[in-house]
């Protein structure tokens, strides 16, 4: 599965950027809500998991101009176009690596992610949580703007139906749009009940949902 998700993203990267904004209902509100919830840190130091072309990371860097950020990915194209998108800040350091087994190199006042993390089992999605906690500094938070499964067969189909019409709607060709349906067959979200359970269970604080919009969410948690 790991190898399959890395083929897919390196085979979107080239635009992805564009896509992406077309096929996520309401995206700059969700991204943005993410990044909002980092406004209380000052010159945080950042790890930013599963980063891809870096779109999370330019709004990150615009709120922290004077943060170091690490930028986590193991498709070799998608972070190829952050390294160039940010080819003139020095502040930032790239990882060209699977998150979930290699070591992390520091520890961070924010770890962050976006639409990657749906990507693993829920047993992985668990050893990833603990794994971010630990690497959290005193204070810091881990934030996740990711998907999840509904909570019953009725609420999933709700689910399927509100993103597929959204894609269906976009001016993009017919072919983009089965490689996008394509690329979500290789989804495997968790639902919101259990994401939250995981997260108390680790030990992390102040756990809510600062944004809901059908699978999409965003979740905080504090060490």
């Amino acid at each position: 599965m790991i190898n399959n998700v890395k083929n897919a993203f390196d085979k979107a990267a080239n635009d992805y950027d564009l896509s992406r904004k077309q096929i996520i209902p309401f995206m700059d509100i969700y991204y943005n809500t993410a990044v909002e919830l980092t406004r209380q840190y000052e010159n945080p130091t950042i790890l930013d998991l599963g980063a891809g072309t870096g779109i999370l990371t330019q709004l990150l860097h615009e709120v922290h101009p004077e943060s170091s950020i690490t930028l986590v990915d193991m498709s070799h194209e998608m972070l190829s176009k952050s390294r160039s998108k940010f080819a003139s800040i020095d502040k930032f350091e790239y990882i060209e690596g699977n998150y979930l087994t290699m070591e992390f190199p520091s520890s961070y006042d924010i770890i962050i992610s976006s639409l990657s993390i749906h990507h693993l089992t829920d047993k992985q999605k668990q050893i990833l949580y603990k794994k971010i906690y630990d690497h959290l500094n005193n204070g810091g938070v881990f934030i996740n703007a990711d998907e999840v499964h509904g909570p019953t067969d009725k609420t999933e189909q709700m689910y399927k139906e509100l993103e597929n019409e959204h894609l269906y709607n976009q001016d993009i060709s017919n072919q983009k749009k089965s490689e996008i349906l394509e690329r979500r067959k290789l989804d495997q979200p968790a639902t919101l009940l259990d994401t939250i359970s995981w997260y108390e269970e680790i030990g992390y604080k102040n756990v809510d949902i600062f944004y809901k919009y059908y699978r999409y969410f965003v979740i905080y948690g504090e060490k």
